[in-house]
């Protein structure tokens, strides 16, 4: 006979979720999951570009024989830069899925709208929209890198288990951008409209302003440029951010988080652990 016991010493995410408290250290887990596969990103977009420059292909160390194959466009199926990120990324797309269902928001595609159901969990209505605002950006920022890169991909927007995801077939692109605009404008409808100053506890997260530059950002990739310019004005007018003096300043590390910055994936000092590889 086989006994199907919960182990004491794992916390479930299905029994998990009970309060406010608790969903936001689901979020913060959202947060953390941008960290990785923005450590292998750049490989797939800065050094296709003419930002970056591959040595002369001399080199015969295995890194760099995977940097080049990018840097080339010709990439194995096995390449294991690749592999990573689109792990890394789905694994922090099941994150954000099991946040915003415990919050009581879910996708509905017919209507093209994040839709909220009321939660037996101990938090408001009010912040279970405020914890879907923000899990419902980084979802969008997931697509949208994903949707622009590999076209149209597997749709994953509610949390499913691993023998469903073997039925599942990629959707369009079409429909990956339906998905990205339904969580960004929830996240606009929902979010924080505070600019967040250097000191407030909330740094780091997305509020209102950095969805608008996301949808915006989305919309010019679309070609829907008014739309675009309407929420690139109104960061403009009402946003509370500002360019910077000089240059440098929007780079200096003793300036972080400064009033040029809508959002950006943070790191803590140094290369190892939570730091910036």
């Amino acid at each position: 006979d086989y006994i199907d016991l919960n182990s004491e010493s794992n916390i479930i995410a299905e029994n998990y979720y009970s309060n406010y408290t608790e969903l936001q250290a689901g979020l913060t887990g959202c947060y953390n999951g941008l960290q990785k596969p923005l450590t292998e990103e750049w490989s797939l977009t800065e050094l296709r570009s003419d930002n970056t420059v591959m040595d002369g292909g001399t080199s015969t160390s295995t890194p760099n024989h995977d940097l080049a194959f990018l840097d080339q466009f010709y990439p194995p199926t096995t390449h294991h830069g690749l592999y990573k990120y689109w792990l890394n990324t789905y694994n922090n797309i099941k994150n954000t899925n099991t946040v915003l269902n415990a919050a009581g928001a879910n996708y509905n595609p017919s209507t093209g709208i994040i839709e909220y159901e009321p939660v037996s969990i101990d938090a408001t209505a009010d912040q279970c929209k405020k914890i879907a605002a923000e899990a419902s950006f980084i979802r969008a920022y997931h697509y949208f890198n994903l949707v622009r890169l590999y076209g149209g991909v597997f749709l994953i927007d509610e949390p499913i288990t691993p023998e469903q995801a073997k039925t599942i077939n990629r959707s369009s692109v079409t429909d990956n951008y339906k998905l990205i605009e339904a969580d960004l404008l929830n996240a606009i409808a929902n979010g924080n409209v505070a600019a967040f100053t250097a000191n407030s506890v909330d740094l780091g997260h997305a509020n209102v302003w950095a969805a608008k530059a996301l949808l915006a950002k989305v919309y010019l990739t679309l070609n829907r440029k008014s739309e675009a310019a309407t929420l690139l004005n109104s960061i403009i007018s009402s946003g509370g951010y500002s360019l910077q003096t000089t240059y440098e300043s929007v780079f200096s590390v003793n300036n972080e988080m400064n009033s040029e910055i809508l959002f950006a994936i943070r790191f803590k000092g140094g290369g190892l652990g939570m730091g910036n590889p």
